[in-house]
């Protein structure tokens, strides 16, 4: 019988649980079910929100060119200035809670919001209203143009609010009492 070895161990003696090495507990490659959850909450409104933001972006631009009889140049770039500063100041109202920021500058956000709500809601509607041919139609072209920018903002403040969310603490377990 030959007495092969590796690196001078022989490799044919029995190892006893006190002598072998202890193996590394193995770990998943996949991300726990509720770190998936919190990214999920996190990451999905913020792709709806864009995916908003790409519905509105041309109804905006054709609203402004009709209202400002502007190039397309500069009706797109109204556009993507008013849904962005909209998205911005609501990530700034939510990074408010976080930070020491003064009043004044928490209203300014506030006011951005109101504004630019506003402001996408109305070449929204007119850019509806421009494919209605009745009353329903126009109806629904209100609520759409209404409902879009509500929903872009919406959604961009669930999207910051998870993605600045601290885990709860879990409260420690009361011992029994002694008698």
């Amino acid at each position: 019988m030959t007495n092969t070895t590796l690196n001078g161990t022989p490799t044919n003696r029995l190892m006893t649980n006190a002598t072998r090495p202890k193996t590394a507990r193995r770990t998943s490659r996949w991300p726990k079910a509720d770190k998936v959850m919190y990214w999920s909450a996190t990451a999905a409104p913020w792709g709806l929100a864009i995916l908003l933001l790409a519905v509105s972006m041309p109804h905006l631009s054709i609203g402004f060119m009709t209202i400002c009889r502007c190039g397309p140049l500069a009706g797109w770039l109204l556009a993507v200035a008013i849904d962005s500063a909209q998205v911005v100041a609501k990530l700034q109202l939510t990074m408010a809670k976080e930070r020491a920021i003064t009043d004044s500058a928490k209203w300014t956000s506030a006011g951005i919001i109101a504004a630019t709500s506003l402001m996408s809601m109305a070449p929204n509607v007119l850019a509806f209203l421009a494919g209605a041919t009745d009353h329903t139609g126009t109806v629904l072209a209100w609520v759409a143009g209404i409902m879009l920018p509500s929903l872009i903002l919406a959604l961009s403040y669930t999207g910051s609010c998870f993605a600045l969310a601290k885990p709860r603490r879990q409260p420690k377990a009361k011992g029994k009492g002694h008698k």
